[in-house]
């Protein structure tokens, strides 16, 4: 993995001192909501904001606490709302690295991982459903909300589309029932930036 990928989390160190609050997206994601409500977010103390995924039965939680010694969800770290002062005071590439060549062999998605196990209690956690809705999953959501989130809730709800994994809606092979809308969003963009 290359060294960049810490990028996100030493955004603090990277960015001027005169940014206090950043709000990170991962290149794969689709807004299909105001995001407004997620930057005026009160974050009480945290140092940012992040989501978790867990499926109807949450299996992989107890797994990843013991695999990186946490006691919180597994979050991810693909959008996060960041108090870039309090980053420049608790994230250091020092710790970091000590992190990285402690851990190395346990690290499965390795800036991830590092995020949970190092940062894990500094995060204000809010709802995937809304923020980080994982586009692979949504017979999970609809489930886990006895029928609730559908896609009619979903398009007046939900703000974030995270197209988690592979393949991605750029790709020939993906095919849910996201895939159309993000087809369209890209269709409509086309020759914007010309």
């Amino acid at each position: 993995y290359p060294r960049e990928m810490y990028f996100r989390l030493l955004a603090g160190n990277i960015l001027p001192d005169t940014v206090h609050k950043v709000l990170y997206l991962d290149p794969d994601i689709l807004v299909i909501n105001s995001l407004l409500p997620l930057w005026n977010t009160d974050l009480d103390g945290h140092m940012l904001t992040a989501s978790t995924h867990t499926g109807v039965i949450d299996v992989t939680t107890a797994l990843n606490n013991l695999r990186l010694k946490t006691e919180h969800g597994y979050f991810n770290s693909g959008i996060m709302l960041m108090d870039l002062d309090q980053a420049r005071k608790t994230i250091k590439w020092d710790d970091i690295k000590r992190t990285i060549d402690e851990y190395g062999d346990y690290l499965m998605l390795p800036d991830q991982d590092i995020l949970n196990h190092l940062y894990g209690s500094t995060i204000l956690e809010v709802p995937d459903e809304v923020w980080n809705y994982d586009a692979r999953n949504y017979v999970t959501y609809l489930t886990r909300s006895l029928g609730k989130q559908d896609i009619h809730w979903v398009m007046a709800n939900t703000a974030i589309l995270h197209f988690n994994g592979k393949p991605k809606p750029w790709s020939d092979r993906h095919d849910n029932r996201f895939t159309a809308l993000y087809l369209n969003y890209a269709k409509l963009t086309e020759g914007l930036g010309k």
